[in-house]
Formats: structure tokens, sequence, C-alpha cells
């Protein structure tokens, strides 16, 4: 979990109220801050990772100010008109930018280091260590408009980098300046490198270091504020999070126009919510006038009527109804909850579909099979390349690596990469897996977990007769009757593949595998297998259609 470390006074300064050093020990750990230590002055505070919102004391003090109901609801934030542009041209390496101007500051050093240290650690969570957002923060008063986004050679401009008083080009500052070492991943292979210029010269050479012309020190009244990256999303909350932690200093906001469109956008996002769910979540006979000032303590505005909240866009982490209810959960206190013993005992045991899972793995390994256990993320080109068939699957939008970018919609490809692993092992090999696959769907999470039994037969001789068999003596064993009906899918061999049909409806495949497909999995021996829903063998609910 993240730790910021903060200034006690500092933080009671930002506090609309004072308090002792109980009532903060008190009130911290109930809005999800616990104290890892207090030395002197210094505070060392962990904060929940799903509140970037509270990386500062700035951010902590807004939360406390509206839980102790000194501020309610959410900032006015009055963002004036744009008088600075920011043109753009194509960055091929980091196309996104936002950008804010906060004016009228008064900058201890305290606030220095907890702005930096904000701007670190937004870094390094939204931002993924800088590769998908990098946030700059600039003294405005030395920045001379008009602004300009662009890339350019790595060596046909210099600058003096932060922290240095030597002139470098952007090549010579990945090689020599610390950030520079630290960060040159992220622009390697890049032919032209970001850069950020204003009238006199380069401000900011991104996701790396910004010109020390533009330092923020204590004299620094005005801050321009620029994120680059991939992602706008993330860009744009990252500025609404370093802009309303500023304004909780005091500072004025103002907008920047950015191609003919400002930026930030700090309207708050609308959230539906149903306040009768939240009482049953919460267990407690409260009004809809006590939930609308439970949420008000936490920084939203509520509209009963329309059943709608008003989300600060800096809370990126609200996403659901789920999250309100536990807003008002934590504005009501976790510790006035009154703990319960279950009116009705009841006693756990597995579900249905679990139980036919076990049953299932027996009949298998009855059969000689061997059981295999593989991860639900699989690759791209396992689970289309080389299967010769693309499907809707769910894809991860920022993987950590090729290798598993994708939830396998079914399990036959992880077999055949089981069976390429094992090639030097004796044959016959006969493996199979009962587990989940994830198939899109039009629910509201997306995607459907089915349950699946995939198997697969290699040997010299494989082939159709032989997985028939096995299906044959699955069903049988499970009491269950099913027809065969012929299918061309390009996975298999044409004339040699058959749906499995039970009560009309398809419930997966068999057959003998296409060789272009053995291929490319590098196996020698031919594969015979078959792939079914166990679900529907217990005349459970169909799942949701893919959209």
């Amino acid at each position: 979990m993240p730790i910021i470390t903060a200034s006690a006074n500092d933080l009671r300064s930002l506090i609309k109220r004072k308090l002792s050093d109980s009532e903060l020990e008190e009130i911290l750990p109930l809005n999800k801050i616990e104290i890892d230590s207090w030395e002197g002055d210094e505070l060392r505070l962990e904060v929940t990772p799903d509140r970037p919102d509270l990386y500062s004391p700035e951010g902590i003090a807004r939360q406390i100010n509206a839980w102790l109901s000194l501020a309610p609801g959410p900032p006015g934030h009055i963002l004036s008109k744009p008088t600075v542009k920011l043109s753009t041209e194509k960055v091929s390496s980091r196309p996104v930018i936002a950008a804010g101007i906060v004016r009228g500051l008064s900058l201890t050093d305290s606030a220095i280091k907890s702005l930096m240290q904000l701007q670190e650690l937004l870094d390094t969570s939204i931002g993924r260590g800088r590769k998908k957002i990098a946030t700059g923060v600039h003294d405005f008063g030395r920045i001379r408009p008009p602004l300009l986004y662009t890339e350019r050679a790595p060596d046909s401009v210099r600058f003096i980098p932060l922290n240095t008083n030597k002139s470098m080009t952007p090549m010579e500052i990945l090689s020599k300046h610390p950030k520079g070492r630290e960060y040159a991943h992220l622009l390697s292979g890049r032919r032209r490198f970001p850069l950020i210029f204003d009238s006199e010269g380069v401000i900011s050479f991104p996701p790396i270091t910004n010109s020390d012309r533009t330092r923020v020190t204590e004299q620094t009244t005005d801050v321009f504020i620029e994120i680059t990256g991939s992602d706008k999303t993330a860009a744009n909350a990252a500025l609404n999070i370093i802009m309303a932690a500023l304004e909780t200093r005091g500072g004025r906001l103002e907008s920047v126009q950015i191609d003919g469109w400002e930026s930030p956008d700090m309207r708050p996002r609308n959230v539906p919510f149903d306040p009768e769910s939240i009482k049953r979540m919460m267990g407690e006979s409260l009004t809809n006038r006590e939930i609308k000032s439970l949420l008000e303590r936490m920084g939203h505005a509520v509209d009963i009527k329309n059943k709608t909240v008003s989300v600060p866009q800096y809370r990126i982490d609200i996403m659901h109804a789920v999250d309100i209810a536990e807003d008002a959960a934590i504005a009501y206190g976790y510790n006035n909850f009154v703990p319960e013993m279950p009116k009705h005992p009841t006693i756990g045991s597995l579900l249905p579909i679990e139980e036919l899972s076990e049953s299932v793995r027996e009949i298998m390994i009855g059969l000689g099979f061997q059981e295999m256990v593989n991860f639900t993320l699989t690759s791209k080109k396992k689970l289309f390349e080389n299967m010769r068939k693309r499907e809707p699957a769910i894809e991860i939008e920022n993987p950590v690596t090729s290798e598993y970018s994708v939830c396998r919609n079914w399990l036959l490809p992880s077999l055949l990469g089981n069976l390429s692993s094992n090639k030097h092992r004796r044959y016959p090999q006969k493996i199979f897996e009962v587990a989940d696959a994830v198939v899109p769907d039009s629910s509201e999470t997306g995607a459907n977990n089915v349950r699946k039994l995939s198997a697969a037969i290699s040997h010299s001789s494989a082939g159709l007769s032989e997985i028939i068999s096995v299906s044959n003596s699955l069903f049988q064993s499970l009491g269950t009757k099913v027809s065969l009906k012929q299918e061309s899918h390009p996975t298999f061999i044409r004339g040699r593949c058959a749906s499995v049909i039970l009560n009309n409806r398809k419930i997966g495949i068999l057959g003998e595998i296409n060789p272009e497909v053995i291929i490319s999995f590098d196996l020698s021996m031919p594969v015979a297998c078959l792939e079914i829903e166990l679900a529907p063998l217990l005349n459970l609910p169909e799942p949701p259609k893919n959209p």
C-alpha cells in the first residue's frame, strides 16, 4: 500500500476544525488511512491504493472536512476560462496530453514536498511507472506561451534538465541524468522524442524530466501542470487529482485550451444508485435523508428523487453503485455497526456445478486421463492464430506480457500447449481439464464464466472413433444421452469433426485436430479431442448469449 509522508501541522492547517492528536488518530483509520508512524511533526500514512485522491495531505484534509460535515458535498471547482493555448503535433510515443493552471498559491516547503510526492505517487500508480502517464509540474511565471507539444530528433535540441546546471540533448539526458537512466526504457527504440516547448525553448521532456528553468520554488505563485501519456482517461484523472489538491491550498483553477478543447474536465460524474439497496447492504434502517447526509459526508452531491449521485472527477475509485454503498458505510462508521448472529443457521455445501465437475473429473481419471490445471489467461497467438479461428474474447487492456494478454474462451488451446510441452514424454498421452472459460456477453460485467470439460488424446493412431468412444463412456457414466452432428470447424480436419447435441442444443464439439494446428503447436503426433459445456447437464438456465 502507498506510504505518504506529511507534516502533521500542515495537515491540521488544512482541516477546518482544530483536532487533537487522539482525534486525528481515531478519524484517519475510519477513512481508509492507517498511521504507519508519527514522530514529532512527521506523519507516515498508509493509504488504501484505490484512493489516489488521498495521496496528499490536501486530499486527506478534504476527506476529513467532508466526513466531519465541515465541508459536505463536492468542492465547487470554479474553473476559469483559458488564457493560454497549447498546440499539439503528432507524438507517436505519447499521443495524449492534458493540462491545467492553478494561480494564487502560497507554497511553503511542506506544500512543495507534498506536491512532488503526489506527482511521484501518481506516476507510479495510475501512470504504471510513467509508462501509461507521466506528470509534470512547472512554475508558470517562468513559462512564455504559446506552448507546443511535439516530437523531435534526440539530438536536435538542448536544454538544462531539472536538478542540473548543464545543457544536454535528450539523448544525453537518457545516459547521464538520474531520471534519464531510470526511465530510458520507456523511449527505447524511438527515433523521435516527445517535448513541450514555450517561446524560449524546452520546458518538459516527458516522461523523463522537466527543464530546470521552470522548477517550482517557494516563490512560485502560479503552477502549470501537464500530463502526457497513452491513456486519456488516466491523464485526466491525474490532472484532476493534482488540481483539486492545489485548490484545497487556496489556488484558483484555470483551464488550458488544447487544440480547440478545454482541459481539464472537472464536471462531476453521475452514478445511478438505489437508496433501498444501500440500506439492505448496510443492514440498517435509515431514511433517504440520512443516506443523502452520509454520502454528502463523503464529498458527493445526491439527488434522491432521480436516484443519482454526482461524484467528483478525482474519485476514480467510484465505478459502480456498490462503491456508493461503501462510501455510505464509511460515513456511517464501521465502528457503529452492531454485530448480529445470523437468524437462520446454514450448512455449507458444494454448488451443483462443482459436484458435477468433481464427478466428471473422477470419470475422466477412470478412463485413463491425467488432469491438467492451466491459467485462465493465455496468449492471442495460442487462442486465435494457432487455432485458426478468432472468436470474441476478453482481452487485457495493459497486459504485463503478451503470453498472458487474453482470457481463454475455450480450454482446448491450453491442452494443446500442455502436449507441446511434453513431447519428450511417453505416448499415448491422454489429458483433460475441467475449468471455467470466459465468454463475452451483454451482462453488466461484459463476460460470463462457463464451466467446461476439455480432453485430448495424442499418439500415432489417435482418431475420431477413439474420442467418440471416450464421449460415449463419459455420458453413459453421467446417465445422459447425446447425439453427434457433423460440423465444419477450422481447428479440426474437414469431415472428422462433430457437434455434441443435448436436447436439441449444441453443448460442445469433438474431432481430429487439423494438421496446421498441430504444426503451429510444434506437435508431431495426431490429436483427437473434445470440449463440452457442463452446465446444460444440470438443466441450468442458459448463459447469456454473445452480443
